[in-house]
C-alpha cells in the first residue's frame, strides 16, 4: 500500500463538490473524489518538479564541465 503523505507546501481542501489540491505555486485541481486522490496527483506533481529540476542542474554542469574542457 502506498504512503499517503502530503508534500510540503500542498494543501487538500474538502467541499461538498469534491476535493480541491493547491501545490505551492497555485491550483492544481478541484474536482477529485478522495482526499487519496488528491495526494497522489499531489505526490505526482512533487515528484515531477524534482525531477525537472535534477535534469537542469544536470544540463548545467554539463554545460560548466564542457567550458571547462574548452579552456584547458
Amino acid at each position: 500500500m502506498a504512503l499517503l503523505d502530503l508534500p510540503a507546501g500542498y494543501r487538500i481542501t474538502g467541499s461538498s463538490a469534491g476535493y480541491a489540491l493547491r501545490g505551492p505555486y497555485g491550483p492544481l485541481g478541484d474536482a477529485f473524489d478522495c482526499w487519496a486522490e488528491a495526494c497522489f496527483a499531489a505526490q505526482d506533481h512533487a515528484d515531477s518538479l524534482v525531477l525537472e529540476a535534477a535534469d537542469e542542474l544536470a544540463a548545467i554542469a554539463d554545460f560548466e564541465a564542457q567550458q571547462l574542457l574548452e579552456a584547458a
